[in-house]
C-alpha cells in the first residue's frame, strides 16, 4: 500500500505530466499560460481597473510606503545577521537531523512543511501573496508603470503570486523612475506584509484572552489506579473539590485534603474518581556524573517529596531545590515499580547560582495516580507575553520560531487545553477557528516579509538595496557606481543563497552516510 509520500508524490508526477502535454499541444499558451518545468504560472487581467481605482489616491500610497521603508531595511539587517549567526552555528556545532532541519521545513508549503497544517496555511498564504503581489502592482501604478497582468504562481498547489510590470518602463534604460520611486514599488510587498502581520497578530494576542487554561490528562499509564477509569485527554476542573486552573491551584488542592491517601478527582464532563494519592514530578533523565545518577535515581522514578515536604509540581520541587546548599544531604521519597522507597543524596553545588543541584531533569507534568498533567495556563501566559518582549530582538526570534518550537496553532488536543470564555463561550469551537486564521495570516505574512528582506536579488531586499547602494555610489564615483552596486548584489545574493543551501545540507549529511 503506498504511504503518504508516495501519493502525493504520484499526483504532482501526474500534474506535471499533464502540464508538458498542455505545454506540447499548444494549449497553454492559448489561454496565455506559460510553464516552467513544474511550474504553472496563470495570468490574468482582471483586477487591472480595480487596480487603477485602487492607485488613485497616490499621496496617501506615497506616505504608507515612505513610512514602511526603514521598517525594510531593519528587516534586512536582521535577516541578514540572522544568516551569519546561522553561518556560525552549521559550521562550528551542526545539529543533529530531525524533523526541523528536514529540506521540507525549509519550504513553507502548507501540508509539505511538517509544522504549517493544510488548510490554515493555504488561507494564511493566500493572504500572504494576494497582499505582497497587489500592493507592488499599486505602487508600480502610483509611479506611473503600466501593470501587464496579475497571476499565480501554481506547483500543484499555490506557492506564489506575481504581478508582471512593464520592465522597460521599471527598470529599462529608457526608464524615468528615480530610485526612491523604484524603491518605494520594491518595498511595497514586504511593507503590506508586515502590516497584515501586525494588525492579525493584534487581534490573536487580543482574543487569547477570551480563553480560559485548564489542566488536561496528557496520557493515563498503563498498571497504574488511573488505568482504565480515566481517559486522555479529559479536562480536570477540580481536585478535592478547589477548582483548578494551573500548577499552584494543583499544589493547594492536593496538600490541603482531609483524606491524605485519597485524591478526589471532577472532570469536565461531569465524572469524578477517587484515586490513592500518589502526587510528584517524573525524572525525566539524569545528567552523567551528578549525585542523582550516582545515587541510583533513574528515568521514570517519580519525586514524592524533598525532606518530607512534598513537591506535586516542577514549581514546588525548583522552589525547595533552590533553598538547598551546596553539599547538604537531601532525603528523597521515590515512587517507582509501584512501591515507595527513600533515597539520599548530597547535593553538588548548581552550574548556576550558589544552591544545591541534583543532576536531574523533570518533566514540567505532574504524576497524579498514574494521570500526568498537563498545564494550558504556562502556555497561555507564554503567547501573552510575546507582545511586551518584542522591544529586543529576541522576541522577534521568538515569534519567527513560534511554530517550530513551540506552539502549532489550536488543533487536535490543544482543543482541549483550553476553554472560550464570555462572548465566545455560546459558539463552540469558533473562537480556536478565528484565532488559528488570524495566527497563520500573521504568521506566515510576517515571515515571508522578513525573509524578502533579505539583500539577494531576486528578492524584493535585493533590489532595494541595490537601488539604494547604485544612489549612494552613483554620487561618489559616477557611472561606476552602478557597476559596483551590481557586483555587490550579486555577491551578497550568492553568499546568501549558498548559507541556506549549506544550513539544509550540512544538518542532513549523517543521513546520506557522509
Amino acid at each position: 500500500m503506498l504511504n503518504t509520500t508516495g501519493i502525493a508524490l504520484a499526483i504532482f508526477f501526474i500534474y506535471w505530466g499533464a502540464i508538458e502535454y498542455l505545454k506540447a499541444s499548444g494549449k497553454l499558451e492559448k489561454y496565455s499560460l506559460s510553464s516552467f518545468g513544474p511550474i504553472l504560472l496563470v495570468r490574468t487581467s482582471k483586477g487591472l481597473r480595480f487596480l487603477d481605482r485602487v492607485s488613485k489616491f497616490k499621496t496617501f500610497w506615497r506616505i504608507y510606503a515612505n513610512i514602511g521603508i526603514p521598517a525594510v531595511f531593519i528587516g534586512m539587517l536582521f535577516m541578514f545577521t540572522l544568516v551569519l549567526a546561522m553561518d556560525y552555528i552549521i559550521l562550528t556545532a551542526p545539529p543533529q537531523p530531525s524533523e526541523l532541519t528536514h529540506p521540507r521545513s525549509a519550504l513553507l508549503i502548507p501540508g509539505v512543511n511538517p509544522y504549517i497544517p493544510l488548510v490554515w496555511g493555504l488561507i494564511g498564504l493566500a493572504v500572504t501573496l494576494i497582499v505582497h503581489e497587489f500592493s507592488h502592482a499599486i505602487l508600480c501604478r502610483v509611479e506611473g508603470v503600466k501593470v501587464r497582468a496579475l497571476g499565480v504562481v501554481l506547483a500543484l498547489v499555490p506557492i506564489g503570486g506575481f504581478a508582471e510590470p512593464d520592465e522597460k518602463q521599471l527598470l529599462g534604460k529608457e526608464s524615468n523612475l528615480r530610485a526612491i520611486q523604484r524603491i518605494r514599488i520594491f518595498s511595497a510587498g514586504v511593507v503590506s506584509n508586515f502590516f497584515v502581520a501586525a494588525i492579525a497578530f493584534s487581534l490573536f494576542f487580543y482574543l487569547l484572552s477570551f480563553l480560559s487554561p485548564v489542566v488536561t490528562v496528557v496520557d493515563v499509564e498503563e498498571n497504574s489506579p488511573a488505568f482504565g477509569l480515566v481517559e486522555k485527554g479529559s479536562v480536570i476542573t477540580s481536585i478535592n473539590g478547589i477548582p483548578i486552573q494551573g500548577q499552584e491551584d494543583v499544589e493547594k488542592a492536593l496538600r490541603g485534603s482531609d483524606k491524605p491517601d485519597k485524591v478526589l478527582i471532577q472532570f469536565k464532563d461531569g465524572g469524578s474518581v477517587e484515586l490513592p494519592k500518589i502526587a510528584g514530578i517524573k525524572i525525566a533523565d539524569t545528567i552523567s556524573s551528578y549525585p542523582a545518577e550516582a545515587a541510583g535515581l533513574q528515568r521514570g522514578m517519580v519525586i514524592i517529596s524533598v525532606n518530607g515536604i512534598e513537591t506535586p509540581t516542577l514549581t514546588s520541587f525548583q522552589k525547595i531545590m533552590r533553598s538547598t546548599k551546596p553539599g547538604e544531604t537531601i532525603k528523597l521519597k521515590i515512587f517507582s515499580d509501584g512501591e515507595f522507597d527513600e533515597i539520599r543524596v548530597t547535593l553538588t553545588k548548581a552550574p548556576e547560582g550558589n544552591y544545591g543541584f541534583l543532576g536531574v531533569r523533570i518533566e514540567g507534568l505532574t504524576y497524579l495516580s498514574g494521570l500526568r498533567l498537563g498545564y494550558s495556563k504556562q502556555m497561555l501566559e507564554m503567547l501573552q507575553s510575546i507582545p511586551s518582549s518584542l522591544t529586543s530582538p529576541v522576541g522577534w526570534l521568538t515569534i519567527m520560531s513560534m511554530p517550530f518550537l513551540f506552539f502549532p496553532g489550536f488543533g487536535g488536543d490543544m482543543l482541549n487545553y483550553f476553554t472560550p470564555t464570555g462572548f465566545w463561550s455560546q459558539f463552540g469551537n469558533l473562537l480556536f477557528y478565528v484565532l488559528n486564521a488570524l495566527y497563520w495570516t500573521a504568521w506566515l505574512n510576517f515571515y515571508v516579509g522578513l525573509f524578502n528582506c533579505l539583500p539577494a536579488v531576486p528578492l524584493d531586499g535585493g533590489r532595494v538595496f541595490k537601488e539604494a547602494l547604485s544612489s549612494i555610489l552613483a554620487k561618489r564615483f559616477g557611472d561606476r557606481g552602478e557597476a559596483i552596486s551590481e557586483f555587490a548584489v550579486k555577491f551578497l545574493a550568492l553568499a546568501i543563497f549558498s548559507s541556506i543551501a549549506i544550513s539544509i545540507i550540512i544538518p542532513n549529511l549523517p543521513l546520506m552516510g557522509l
